[in-house]
Parts: structure tokens; C-alpha cells; sequence
């Protein structure tokens, strides 16, 4: 079997030839990711082009926060601060004045680092809820492109977030749930705002992308652990700000060209699973055993049965601490 193959006969419930296994985010043949230009990384990425099933990442240009260029004017500032860094300063005016957001990138890590996020307090919350929306066609030629260079070595994947994933990158990491406390009725507004934009956006997709892994992610971002103790119905909240709109949009995916979707989340994922399979996705992840849970994906697996596929991985601490085998 090819590397497509593998992937699509376990999608679609065909036992493989074996196990499809990869780096996941790291796709060997994409010249211009972060990987291939580290010397470091050469011996990896030379044995995974040999034996791993690809999963290429594609992100879609959407625009700021899912709008048309042309409805925000966002001014950027770039600034070297050291010799393999620099940081990017975006600002944009709204009614009741600036927003900014600071991040720091660096030529040795994949990932930028935030140093003040575009919410520091409830007044950034109600600049940004004054933004105009103006729907948005993103280009997405170069998504084809991508596919036909991949061939039969691995599949597409579309990262999209969910409203709640997208209004926990508005504030510093952990601290959405303190504002949901604190400020609930501008946090509901929040999602409600973007579910609006993303709506659009989705409809956008499934009707113009086929043959490929959408993959949703957010959920994480207000289930426990990251969510508080302190917030005794879970379920509730869960039902009211993710799977009320995670269920529309993963039905506007249903009804568009083939794909297949996944929902990433992460952490305690037992007791909310029901809702969750409720909507149909065709793949959870990430459901990885570790020393902590060593029985996680024979858990899991038995409450979603034959019609949903299980991705996951080794755990760092697995990586760690166990043997080779």
C-alpha cells in the first residue's frame, strides 16, 4: 500500500497492510518548513521519507480574524532584537481605540512566543467585539498544488479552529477561563462573534476543498484541566460555548465535498466524549497512553466503537522513561 492508501483504508474501516505511523506536523518532502532548514533535523527527515505516512498541514490565508484584508487596516512593525530573533508588532484601530498584540520569533524554534497577547484586560475584549466583519474567500489555489506534489506519500490536513479555539489565542495562555468568570456575558459574545465569521469560512471549505483531513481543534481550551475546578457543570458549559457550534459547523462540513474530519482536544476527554461523538467526527485526537494513564486508548476505544478512528502518539515522559521497546 502507499502512504494515502494506509491512511484512507483506515478512515474508511479497511484494515492495512499496517498501522499508519508519522511525525505528524513534520512533513519530510516540504522543503520550506522550519525542519528542512536545520542541518540537525536532516537524518530524521531523510528516514521519514522513507517509512512514515505524511500528513501535510495547510492552513488557509483567512484574513485578520477571518475577514477581508481590505475591512481592517492592521499596521505591522518588525524589529530585530537579537541576531536569530526578531519581533513583530501588529496594531489595529477600532472605536474604542488600539489593539496590539507582540510576538517573538526566532530561527531556532517552530513556534512564536507571545509576549503581550491582543487582551490584557475586560476593555481589549469590547475594543475587539467593535472590529467590522466583511465575509472573506481566502485563496486556497496553492491547496491543490500542495496535494498533487504529496502524490500517494501522505494526505492533506486543513487546521481550522472552532470559536472557542480561536478566542483562546486572544489571551495569554490559561487565562480565558479566568474572563469567562469574571466577564462571562463579553466571553459568550466573543464565541458567538466568531462563530459567525467561522461559519462562513467553513461553508467556504467544504465546498471547495475535497479529499482531505479537517482537522478542528479548540475544545482543550475550557475542559479541565485548563478549565478550573471551581466550575462544577462542565458539562454545561461545554454543551453552551463549544458543542453548540461545533455541531454546525461539522454539519456544514458533512454536507460539502468528501472529507474527512477530525477533532483534536486534549487531557480528560472521557467524561464529555458522549457529546462529542454525538457530532460525528470520523477521527479523535490525540488519545495517548502514559504512565499516568497507561489504558487511555483501550478506554477510549471501546466508547467510540467501530466508526471512529483513534490517532495518537508517545507521551514525552513515555520517550522518557521507558524502554526502547
Amino acid at each position: 500500500m502507499t502512504s494515502k492508501e494506509r491512511i484512507l483504508s483506515v478512515l474508511n474501516g479497511i484494515i492495512p497492510d499496517r498501522v499508519p505511523v508519522s511525525l505528524y506536523k513534520i512533513d519530510p518532502f516540504d522543503e520550506n518548513s522550519f525542519w528542512a532548514k536545520h542541518e540537525s533535523f536532516k537524518n530524521l527527515l531523510e528516514v521519514a521519507k522513507k517509512i512514515q505516512d505524511t500528513f501535510h498541514f495547510y492552513r488557509p490565508k483567512t484574513g485578520f480574524f477571518f475577514s477581508s484584508p481590505d475591512s481592517v487596516d492592521v499596521k505591522v512593525e518588525e524589529f530585530q532584537d537579537t541576531r536569530i530573533s526578531k519581533k513583530i508588532k501588529l496594531t489595529v484601530e477600532t472605536e474604542l481605540g488600539p489593539l496590539t498584540r507582540i510576538a517573538r520569533q526566532t530561527l531556532v524554534s517552530s513556534f512564536e512566543w507571545v509576549e503581550k497577547p491582543w487582551v490584557e484586560n475586560h476593555h481589549d475584549i469590547e475594543k475587539f467585539l467593535t472590529l467590522p466583519y466583511t465575509p472573506f474567500k481566502p485563496d486556497i489555489s496553492d491547496f491543490y498544488k500542495i496535494q498533487a506534489n504529496l502524490g500517494d506519500r501522505g494526505i492533506m490536513v486543513v487546521a481550522l479552529p472552532d470559536p472557542v479555539g480561536v478566542c483562546g489565542t486572544l489571551f495569554a495562555p490559561g487565562t480565558l477561563s479566568h474572563y469567562l468568570s469574571e466577564y462571562p456575558s463579553l466571553i459568550y459574545r466573543l464565541v458567538e462573534n466568531f462563530y459567525i465569521r467561522l461559519k462562513d469560512l467553513y461553508t467556504f471549505i467544504s465546498q471547495n476543498i475535497e479529499g482531505a483531513i479537517i482537522r478542528i481543534r479548540g475544545a482543550e481550551f475550557l475542559t479541565p484541566p485548563t478549565l478550573p475546578a471551581e466550575y462544577h457543570d462542565v458539562k454545561a458549559l461545554f454543551n453552551d460555548l463549544i458543542i453548540k457550534y461545533d455541531r454546525v459547523l461539522i454539519e456544514i462540513l458533512k454536507m460539502g465535498r468528501k472529507n474527512y474530519i477530525s477533532y483534536h482536544w486534549h487531557d480528560n476527554i472521557s467524561e464529555l466524549l458522549p457529546q462529542v461523538l454525538k457530532m460525528g467526527p470520523d477521527i479523535i485526537e490525540p488519545v495517548c497512553n502514559s504512565i499516568e494513564k497507561p489504558n487511555l486508548i483501550l478506554r477510549i476505544k471501546r466508547m467510540v466503537g467501530e466508526n471512529v478512528v483513534i490517532m495518537g502518539g508517545l507521551t514525552a515522559d513515555v520517550l522518557e522513561f521507558r524502554s526502547r521497546e
